[in-house]
Order: C-alpha cells, then sequence, then structure tokens
C-alpha cells in the first residue's frame, strides 16, 4: 500500500514536470516565432504589424493594438490593429501631459503590465473605445527597449477571459522583443540616412574625391573628379592612379604612399595631373589612409582641389612684380646719374669754385642740396627694396654683434650729437655673435638707429641692447625717449611707405621704406622683428637673429 502512495506521487510529480516542460517549450517556441517575425525586417510598420499579428495567434486572442511613441504627436499613436474598427479609437492620441491617467499612460509611466478581466466595469477606460467594440477582456503591456519604453501592445477578446501569470510573461517577452526590433531598424535607419547624406555631400561636392586600393587602382569616383579631371565613372574605376599623371610624375605614386604609411595623411600638396583631354592642371592634394578592423592599411582616399586657375594667377602675379621691380630698378639707376650730376655741381658751387656767392644764393643750394640728398635717399631704398624682392644672396658669418652695433653708433654719432642725444651700447656679453651677413644687419641697424635718433627729441637718450635669447638666438633691441608710437598704428609701422602721423608736428621726411626693408632683411635671416611701444613713453624696436650656424644646415652656407 505504502509503495503504491509512493508510485502514483512520483507519477503525479512527473506529470507536473511533462506539462511544466511542455509549457515552457510552448512559451520558448512562441518567443523563437515573435523574434523571428520581429527580426525578418528592417521596415518598422511591418515589425509592428507582423508582431502583432502573431502574437494574437499564439494566444488565440482576436482583437489587438500596438501604440508606439511619436515625439511629433507628443503622445502614443496607433501603428497597428486587428479585429479593431473604432475610428475614434484608431485616430486617438494617448498624450503625455494629459492630466487623466489612462490606462495606456499608467503601463508607460510605470512599465508594468495592466490586466482588465473587464473593460466595461473600469473607469480608467473612460473613453469607452474597446467597450463599443464588444472587448471585455484584455492585457496591456509595455514594448521596451534598454529600460525605455517606446510604446504599448494590447491584446484581448470579447469573452470573460482570466489571464495566467504564464500568458502575462509571454506577453511582456514579445514587448522586450518587438522593442529591440524597433531600436534596431531605428538604428539602421539612421545609419543608412547618415550613409547616404555623406554619400550625398561626396558624389555632389565640388572637388575630386577618390578612393584607391593599396596599389593604387581607383576603387570610387566622385562627380566632382568627373569634372576636374574629365574622366566618366565608368571610364576609369578599376583603372591604375597613374592613367592620370605624366609619365615623369609616376614616381611621385609610391613617393605619396610612403609617407601616407608614415605619417598617416598629407595635406595641401601641389601635384601635377593629366586631364582625359591630355591637358596638364595643378592639384592640391590630401590623402588620408583607408584601415580594416585590424587597423591595417587598405587604400587611399583622395581629395584634390583644382588650383590650376590659381597657380596662372600667382605666375602672373610673379611676373608683374618682376616688372614692377625691374622697372623701379631701371628708373633708380637712370635716375642715379643725373643727380650725381646735379649733387656734384652743387656742391661745387657752394666750395666757392665758381665764385663767390651771396647769401641768398647759398641758401638756394643749400636748399637744393638737401632735397637732392632725400631724393638719393628715396633712390637707395626703391633699389635695396627691389634687390630684396629680387631675391639677394645673403654672405653670412659669425658676426660680432656687439662691435658692429657700435661701429653703426660711432657712424652716426654726428647726428646725434647735432640734438645732444646719448648714443649707447649695453652688452653685457662681448662675444655675443649671430649668424648673418654684416652689411645687411649693418643696414637694419642704421634704419633703426636713425629713426630713434629722428624722433627723440633734443637731450634725450638712445640705447642698444645686446642679449642672448635662449641657446640659439640673440635679441637686439633699440630703444628711444621720442613719443612713442600709437598702438592703431603700430601694426602698420612696418609697410612699404607707411609713417607714422605725429599730430604735434608735421610729418617726418623721409620715403617710409627704412622699417619695411628691415624686415625683410631680419627675416630672410630667419629671425622677426617687432615693436614694443606705448604713446608717450618711448619705442623698442627687437629683433632676433641665429646666434650661429645651425649644424643641419651647414652645407647651406658654405
Amino acid at each position: 500500500m505504502k509503495r503504491q502512495k509512493v508510485l502514483k506521487k512520483d507519477s503525479l510529480f512527473r506529470e507536473r514536470h511533462r506539462k511544466e516542460l511542455l509549457r515552457r517549450t510552448r512559451e520558448l517556441s512562441a518567443l523563437l516565432r515573435v523574434a523571428e517575425t520581429a527580426t525578418q525586417s528592417l521596415d518598422p510598420n511591418k515589425i509592428i504589424a507582423d508582431t502583432l499579428e502573431k502574437s494574437l495567434d499564439i494566444l488565440g486572442f482576436s482583437v489587438g493594438n500596438i501604440r508606439i511613441l511619436d515625439s511629433e504627436a507628443r503622445g502614443l499613436v496607433v501603428r497597428a490593429v486587428r479585429g479593431l474598427s473604432s475610428v475614434e479609437l484608431l485616430t486617438n492620441v494617448i498624450p503625455f501631459d494629459s492630466p487623466h491617467r489612462s490606462v495606456g499612460k499608467i503601463v508607460f509611466e510605470t512599465r508594468e503590465p495592466y490586466i482588465s478581466l473587464d473593460v466595461r466595469k473600469e473607469s480608467s477606460f473612460r473613453h469607452g473605445f474597446l467597450a463599443r467594440e464588444g472587448v471585455i477582456s484584455a492585457a496591456f503591456v509595455p514594448i521596451m527597449s534598454k529600460n525605455r519604453v517606446l510604446g504599448v501592445m494590447v491584446v484581448g477578446g470579447r469573452k470573460f477571459h482570466k489571464f495566467l501569470k504564464g500568458e502575462i510573461n509571454l506577453l511582456k517577452s514579445f514587448g522586450t522583443q518587438l522593442g529591440a526590433a524597433l531600436e534596431n531598424a531605428q538604428l539602421y535607419d539612421e545609419v543608412s540616412k547618415g550613409k547616404t547624406y555623406i554619400e550625398n555631400l561626396v558624389e555632389n561636392a565640388g572637388d575630386a574625391i577618390l578612393s584607391t586600393d593599396i596599389e593604387d587602382r581607383i576603387l570610387t569616383w566622385n562627380r566632382g573628379a568627373e569634372v576636374v579631371v574629365g574622366y566618366r565613372k565608368e571610364e576609369i574605376i578599376g583603372k591604375h592612379l597613374s592613367t592620370l599623371l605624366p609619365p615623369e610624375r609616376f614616381h611621385e605614386l609610391a613617393a605619396i604612399r610612403a609617407k601616407v604609411e608614415t605619417t598617416g595623411a598629407i595635406r595641401d600638396l601641389e601635384v601635377q595631373s593629366k586631364r582625359k583631354d591630355g591637358g596638364i592642371i595643378y592639384l592640391s592634394l590630401s590623402v588620408s589612409p583607408i584601415t580594416n578592423v585590424e587597423g591595417k592599411i587598405v587604400g587611399f582616399l583622395r581629395i584634390a582641389k583644382d588650383i590650376t586657375e590659381k597657380k596662372r594667377y600667382e605666375q602672373r602675379l610673379k611676373d608683374l612684380d618682376k616688372l614692377k621691380s625691374d622697372f623701379v630698378s631701371n628708373v633708380s639707376h637712370e635716375l642715379r646719374t643725373p643727380l650725381t650730376a646735379i649733387k656734384g655741381s652743387v656742391d661745387n658751387m657752394l666750395d666757392g669754385l665758381t665764385g663767390d656767392l651771396n647769401e641768398k644764393q647759398s641758401r638756394y643750394l643749400v636748399r637744393i642740396k638737401s632735397n637732392a640728398d632725400r631724393l638719393a635717399r628715396l633712390i637707395n631704398d626703391l633699389l635695396d627694396l627691389s634687390r630684396i624682392e629680387a631675391g639677394i644672396k645673403l654672405k653670412r658669418t659669425n658676426l660680432s654683434l656687439p662691435t658692429l652695433a657700435r661701429e653703426v653708433a660711432e657712424s652716426l654719432g654726428p647726428v646725434a650729437a647735432e640734438k645732444l642725444i646719448s648714443c649707447e651700447v649695453e652688452c653685457a656679453d662681448n662675444n655675443l655673435t649671430a649668424w648673418a651677413d654684416p652689411d645687411r644687419i649693418s643696414e637694419v641697424l642704421t634704419n633703426l638707429l636713425g629713426n630713434a635718433i629722428k624722433f627723440t627729441p633734443t637731450n634725450g637718450k638712445v640705447t642698444v641692447s645686446l642679449v642672448r635669447n635662449g641657446d640659439d638666438w640673440a635679441k637686439v633691441s633699440v630703444t628711444d625717449t621720442g613719443p612713442g608710437i600709437p598702438s592703431e598704428e603700430a601694426t602698420r609701422i612696418f609697410d612699404k611707405f607707411y609713417q607714422v602721423t605725429q599730430s604735434e608736428r608735421r610729418k617726418a621726411m623721409g620715403t617710409g621704406l627704412g622699417l619695411s626693408i628691415a624686415k625683410a632683411l631680419v627675416e630672410m635671416h630667419g629671425g622677426k622683428i617687432w615693436l614694443e611701444s606705448e604713446a608717450g613713453k618711448g619705442s623698442t624696436f627687437c629683433f632676433t637673429l641665429p646666434a650661429e650656424q645651425p649644424a643641419k644646415f651647414a652645407p647651406l652656407f658654405k
């Protein structure tokens, strides 16, 4: 008897286990079928409609709908329906900001299912849409993805139904499956739109954009490339990039590949290319590597801007600039000959070689001499400027800066003495040198020191300071006690022909070329020149020069 009870109990246990296993199998099978349905498409509308149909068929319900969150409508809108035809229900939006807590809003906010055994008896269904359709029992479950509610799924029937725990869990799983599928579809749509947008940008860009494999075979070719080079897409894809180069430029491809592999990218490289019609054009080229998931370079992206017209304009400007420099040089040389004769004659007359002069004659001749000297200075400045623009060759040496500064200061000493201006050279290191052309730096110092004396009032002071500026540079400063230069004019002080306006006196006599010449000469040495000034507190012009010959440039300066 006891053995029979044990056998019966064991049989009941096995039967319950079999039923539970069967139930779990059916649930997993149902989940699998819904998952397959949800992942068979990337169209959100098809995913929603198919999931609703499959869910209703599996659970044996006759009516249902799915509402999805719509940011534009600011609420939940119906996106799929079965067994319901009420226009009011299908067009009704469950708003976010409504004070009424409808069932859809409750599910959306709580993220939990809402089960109604009889929708006709609950006040939450205030509109009565489902009741008017004959629905009695209904279940509402959230559609979830990554802890976000994307919508609400409703299933039900026109008969009384008590929802089992397994059915509710299955509906929740259906909602999760649908949420994940919708999230994937949305991501795919965003990626697809982004890809299309980028493709349109590339295709319609005015510049030539193309990609090649690691062996420089052309893989992609945009409309800009068709315009720039002349080849249609179907004519050029698959061809080697050398098709676009003159034969003498083929070697550049290997050099570009090697540089990109080493540095990662090339920007704004000027190259020559050959059009389909055989014409040569100039391009500004940028090249970037294309890598696979392992980071290995599998190709190259090239972006090229046609700069042929720009190069033509640049060459034309160079030609015009040379014509201008040649004209200025020729005219200046032609002016020097008669001017020298005029100066010589005036000097002879002032020296009494032509006879005695009265006071009035002497005064006129002195004025002629003064203006002739000014004209000579202008001609010399113009000649210096034309030579600099033509590209003079520097004759560099290890130059003693203290010696040069004292020589320049001594040469201008009489000019300073006329105005009772003290002119000093300060240098703590008498061995300070610069790798520079002595004649050119003498010209720079003469310009700066001459200006300082010119604009410093009587009994003023001009100081030349020489210091080492770091390990590689020497710094020269010329400071005066003049009126200073207003900040609004300081930015233009090195422009050609520009002269500072002084309100308290007339414009100083000069060409306005001295500082621009000084700037050009300093920059030719690799240094820089700048102004430190404040109106009413004097001015300091500073410039730097290489302290010694750079070892890496030594062969260039033999």
